[in-house]
């Protein structure tokens, strides 16, 4: 259409800018206004959802804002010949502050339970300095360490020298380490472009990214001293002692929190010798980018570097047997610590791959054996000297005796107690006996419980449910309640899962890790073998995934596609979908979204503040000016008023030569005056004004012919209930559209025989439309935009709700911001074109007012419903 136009405009008289030039720039600055208003709601709603969103995702969405307004910012500079400069410098202003917001915390002495997140004013915030050491031994480790050496390690310190509880020798490197091998060579940002693009729903995107940011680190040339630091550090804590065999664990800020555990996420390395122990470190800090880790850091709302990593290495336990305590059941089945253990070395436990023995007793020191279960185990993991773990198969009388004895129950129960009362908590206690009989304590972070509780468990009646519905498991163990309904998806390997559908219920023989990666995805999670205190049993608990283990069958009984509903609370999967359950469970659960208090949530809602309020009103008030613009809505607002003042200034301008411009008369109260682009008018005399027979232009007949739609109420009151009443005469004082200068200001459309370019101010609202229709269909298209209008906000909201759903019911693209709406349609036949120029036409009479009338979703919708059965003016046939 611009090609056209160059034809029309001429070279203004003084030789500056053209009106030709002018009005490309406003058209340009139009739509990068429409652009930014749809990126800014996208933005607000993702905000606001409450759902996950990536750094990712959002980063790249605020980006494209920022070039978005960028853009406009200078098509509007262009088009007001610089005369509002300083907008720009505003925007600059505003556009730091919020990338300054974004910037990653290193270390902050408020963790994650900062309320504000606004790092750039706060005085608190640290980077990691010079004077954090490399390393501490476990001798000077406490909980006031966190920051440095990361929750696990400055907890268990705080056990070995607070509470004097056995704990293994070791040191622990700091977050200083790590942070020196994610600053060599630019690894930090090489990392955050990987991830720019990644969709966190799309399982294959998250490995892809995981194993390239892996080997990014894994592949680069790591500082020499690095190694020195290591030994060094090793040297101090076990002093000529170089043939120990080693653990090293990960222990990242947060890991192991009151609220973020990250159960078995990272990796943990046994049996590591000395010549084997900066690549084991190195290994453990690249796990931090396993698919399973960065969904936990996705669900969770955190950011990379809002956790650095340190990493603790401990001296192994000759384990004759290990396993892990709860203090508390976090499903409240059982009353008393639950202490769960194997043969050997525990890994298998939390690992989650085999049936571990159970042990119930009593919350005392005397540590009464309530109940006992014997639980499976066909093998035994014992670590070798030589580096090595040596598998075994268990003798028979293993098999059949508890692995712990009466006085070490006592006793590691007695530590376990002494924990609890220290962090003031229930906990998640790893645990091992030596060889010699010795417990010690491996492990404690605080235990999340999480549950409905017996009582709404109590309240479903399973007698009359089982009665009703086919019974497939009534077996196994609860490892995390819920009730869920979908379709069976059987894992048989690992590379099953990038086929693993949104919404479907994982059904494997065993818990395994990397099932973390998916439990986002999964609605619920059935496996035939493993452990209520495993690590995915931690991590379905906190995500509110149900989940059932030691069914053992499941995977045999259930198959793939099945539609079953798993109620984990009592064991039991029906074939179907069991309604009462899924409405009676909703019922009772009181939602706990997490995401909105995470780090990642709280960080936008910080940059949210210098984005989305609007403060600039009313025009007319005495602080509309570029310097009193808070947010970047503000910026929006500012310079689309100035650009339409600006523009249609240039109407009536000597120094623009427009060509003759018409006031049209018509049965319409709109003062509107139309400009000729080419062919759009048949005007054969010297008069200042022309009606409908003048106008040759196809889009704007179409949009008259609705406006004039017989029996539309251009003039007249609505029915208004006493509210609405109070609210229209409020708005008429505070309304930012409602100003004398906006209703008395002209009506304008520029049209040619296939396109029209209308601005109306029709009563209270400001309407926007850019159309063109012609026989290529590729070429054809209308942009509409409708805001402002009377009453509170409340109900203008509603009415840009009820403008979106007739718009949406024509086949527009919407996007609503508040009470702004957007809407376009491109590539539909002319004849489609003209039809909802008409509706649009219609619809600008329909809703003048109709406002004050939407007291409710009822009559918003009574009202959607009359518009598209054709009623001209259904807001008179609504009594309110």
């Amino acid at each position: 259409m611009l090609d056209k136009l160059k034809k029309i405009f001429r070279v203004n008289k003084k030789g500056t800018a053209s009106f030709q030039e002018k009005f490309e720039h406003f058209q340009s600055f139009l739509k990068a206004n429409d652009e930014a208003h749809k990126i800014m709601s996208d933005l607000s709603e993702l905000i606001n959802s409450g759902k996950p969103f990536s750094r990712g995702y959002t980063t790249r969405t605020f980006d494209t804002m920022v070039d978005t307004l960028d853009k406009l910012i200078f098509h509007f500079i262009e088009l007001v010949s610089g005369r509002y400069w300083k907008i720009k410098d505003k925007f600059t202003e505003l556009r730091d502050t919020c990338y300054k917001i974004l910037l990653p915390r290193v270390l902050c002495p408020e963790g994650f339970d900062c309320p504000s997140f606004e790092c750039h004013t706060c005085r608190k915030y640290k980077k990691i300095i010079d004077d954090i050491p490399y390393y501490y031994s476990f001798k000077e480790i406490d909980e006031s360490l966190y920051l440095v050496v990361g929750s696990k390690m400055s907890r268990l310190g705080e056990i070995k020298n607070k509470i004097g509880i056995p704990v293994p020798d070791g040191f622990s490197l700091s977050v200083r380490f790590f942070e020196d091998v994610m600053l060599n060579k630019d690894l930090r940002a090489r990392k955050n472009k990987i991830f720019y693009h990644v969709d966190f729903d799309e399982f294959n995107q998250i490995e892809k990214a995981s194993l390239e940011t892996q080997e990014l680190i894994v592949n680069s040339d790591l500082p020499d001293e690095l190694e020195q630091i290591v030994n060094e550090a090793y040297s101090k804590a076990f002093p000529n002692r170089n043939s120990l065999r080693l653990a090293v664990r990960s222990s990242a800020i947060g890991e192991d929190s009151a609220n973020f555990s990250f159960a078995g996420l990272h990796k943990s390395l046994l049996n590591v010798k000395k010549e084997n122990l900066l690549d084991s470190c190195i290994e453990v800090l690249v796990s931090k980018y396993s698919p399973e880790s960065l969904v936990y850091r996705y669900l969770s709302g955190l950011r990379d570097e809002d956790m650095p990593m340190s990493v603790g290495i401990i001296e192994m336990i000759d384990a004759h047997s290990a396993g892990v305590l709860y203090t508390a059941d976090p499903l409240h089945i059982n009353d008393g610590i639950i202490i769960q253990g194997i043969w050997g070395l525990g890994d298998l436990v939390v690992q989650g791959k085999v049936v571990p023995q159970q042990f119930v007793v009593s919350h005392s020191k005397e540590a009464d054996l309530l109940r006992f279960s014997p639980g499976r185990q066909d093998i035994l993991n014992i670590s070798e000297i030589n580096g090595s773990i040596h598998k075994s198969k268990l003798t028979e009388d293993m098999l059949n005796t508890p692995c712990l004895n009466s006085y070490q129950i006592k006793e590691l129960v007695g530590y376990a107690l002494k924990i609890e009362e220290h962090f003031q908590t229930p906990q998640d206690i790893e645990w091992a006996v030596d060889k010699n009989g010795k417990v010690f304590i491996l492990q404690a972070r605080p235990l999340q419980i999480k549950s409905l509780g017996k009582e709404k468990r109590q309240s479903i009646s399973l007698k009359e449910i089982d009665r009703k519905y086919k019974l497939l498991i009534e077996n196994g163990e609860s490892a995390s309640h819920g009730v869920k309904f979908g379709k069976v998806f059987i894992v048989e390997h690992l590379k099953d899962l990038k086929n693993f559908p949104k919404g479907g219920i994982l059904v494997a023989k065993k818990n395994l890790p990397e099932f973390a990666g998916l439990i986002h995805k999964a609605s619920a999670v059935i496996t035939d073998v493993g452990s209520t205190t495993g690590h995915l049993s931690i991590i379905a608990r906190e995500q509110g995934v149900p989940m059932l283990t030691n069914t053992n069958n499941a995977s045999e009984l259930l198959q793939n596609g099945m539609e079953i509903t798993v109620y984990a609370d009592e064991c039991r999967v029906y074939l179907g979908r069991v309604n009462e359950l899924i409405d009676s469970y909703k019922a009772a659960i009181i939602e706990n979204n997490a995401f909105i208090n995470s780090p990642m949530s709280k960080i936008w809602h910080s940059v949210g503040k210098y984005i989305f309020k609007l403060n600039l009103t009313d025009p007319n008030e005495h602080n509309f000016n570029p310097l009193q613009c808070q947010t970047l809505h503000d910026i929006i607002r500012y310079t689309h008023e100035k650009a339409l003042t600006h523009m249609f200034s240039l109407y009536s301008r000597d120094n623009y030569d427009t060509g003759p411009i018409y006031k049209l008369e018509f049965d319409v109260p709109l003062d509107c005056y139309v400009i000729d682009l080419d062919n759009g008018l048949k005007v054969n005399n010297d008069s200042e004004t022309i009606t409908t027979e003048n106008i040759v232009s196809q889009p704007f007949l179409a949009l008259i012919k609705g406006m004039t739609t017989p029996g539309i109420r251009w003039s007249g009151h609505l029915s208004l209930d006493t509210k609405g009443f109070a609210s229209l005469i409020f708005g008429n004082m505070v309304d930012v559209y409602r100003s004398e200068s906006v209703l008395g200001a002209r009506t304008y459309a520029l049209v040619s025989e296939n396109y029209l370019n209308f601005f109306s101010r029709l009563g209270y609202h400001f309407s926007r439309l850019d159309s063109f229709a012609g026989e290529e269909i590729n070429t054809n298209y209308i942009n509409f935009n409708f805001r402002g209008g009377a009453a509170d906000n409340i109900r203008r909201i509603r009415r840009g709700i009820v403008i979106e759903k007739i718009l949406d019911n024509l086949g527009f693209v919407t996007t609503r911001y508040d009470d702004n709406v957007l809407a376009s349609v491109s590539k539909i036949p002319m004849e489609r074109i003209f039809f909802l120029l008409s509706e649009l036409g219609r619809m600008m009479g329909a809703v003048r007012n109709a406002d004050v009338i939407f007291t409710s979703e009822e009559v918003m919708n009574k009202f959607i419903e009359l518009f598209l059965e054709g009623d001209p003016s259904p807001g008179t046939k609504i009594n309110i």
